[in-house]
C-alpha cells in the first residue's frame, strides 16, 4: 500500500520548523505524500482566536508549494466546527481507501493522546509519527505509549527530527514589534502575513 503522512494543525502561521520536520519525516518513513491539514478549530484551542481559516490554508500553500511531495487540504476548514482528528481520519479513508496513514504530530503531543477523541480507534486507522527533538529524554513519553495500551506501542512510532526552536507564537510576537520574519518562515509567506495585516495588535484574528 501507498504511504501518506498526515500533519494537521493550526499552522497560525506555517513556518520553517513545520517544513523541516516534514522533510525529515517524509524521508524517514519514505511516504509518497505528506498532506497538510489546516484545523478549522483545534479541539485544545477552543476559545483562542486566530487568523481567519482561509488566509491560514492560503499561507500553507504557499509554504508546500516548492515541494511536489507536499499538498494541503481544505477538508477541515469545509467542515467547519471542532476539527476532531478521528472525523478526519474516517474521510480520509474514502478519499484514500489504498493508503496507510501515517499521522504526524509533535513528540510533546503524545503525552495527550490519552485524551484525544475515540484515540483507541484511531489507531486502527493510522500510525502516529512523533517527532523528537535530538537528544531530547523522551521517558515520559514511553511511558505515555504504555499507558495507552498494547495497541498503542504499535502505532506510535518516535523519530528524531532536526531540532529548530521557531514557534507560531514568537512569530506573531515578531510581527506585532514590526520585525522580519527571515530563516522563520518562508519569504512568500512573510509577504502575505504583511500584505494582509496579520497578527497585528488589535486586529480581530477571528475564525472565519
Amino acid at each position: 500500500m501507498k504511504r501518506l503522512g498526515i500533519f494537521g494543525g493550526t499552522f497560525d502561521p506555517i513556518h520553517i520548523g513545520h517544513l523541516e520536520i516534514a522533510k525529515s519525516i517524509y524521508e524517514q518513513m519514505n511516504l509518497e505524500q505528506i498532506l497538510f491539514i489546516p484545523a478549522y478549530v483545534a479541539p485544545h484551542k477552543v476559545g483562542q482566536d486566530f487568523a481567519p481559516a482561509m488566509d491560514r490554508y492560503k499561507m500553507t500553500k504557499l509554504a508546500v508549494d516548492p515541494y511536489p511531495h507536499f499538498s494541503v487540504s481544505y477538508l477541515e476548514l469545509m467542515r467547519t466546527g471542532v476539527s476532531y482528528t478521528y472525523d478526519t481520519l474516517v474521510e480520509l479513508r474514502k478519499i484514500y481507501p489504498q493508503h496507510e496513514f501515517y499521522f504526524i504530530i509533535g513528540a510533546d503531543s503524545v503525552t495527550q493522546l490519552h485524551s484525544w477523541y475515540r484515540i483507541q480507534e484511531m489507531f486502527e486507522m493510522t500510525t502516529f509519527v512523533g517527532a523528537e527533538r535530538p537528544g531530547y529524554d523522551n521517558t515520559q513519553i514511553l511511558q505515555a505509549v504504555k499507558d495507552l495500551g498494547p495497541r498503542a506501542e504499535e502505532k506510535i512510532i518516535l523519530l528524531d527530527t532536526p531540532e529548530n526552536h521557531i514557534s507560531s507564537t514568537i512569530i506573531r510576537n515578531r510581527i506585532r514589534a514590526g520585525k522580519h520574519l527571515h530563516d522563520l518562515v518562508p519569504a512568500v509567506v512573510e509577504k502575505y502575513i504583511y500584505d494582509h495585516k496579520l497578527y497585528l495588535e488589535g486586529k480581530q484574528n477571528d475564525i472565519k
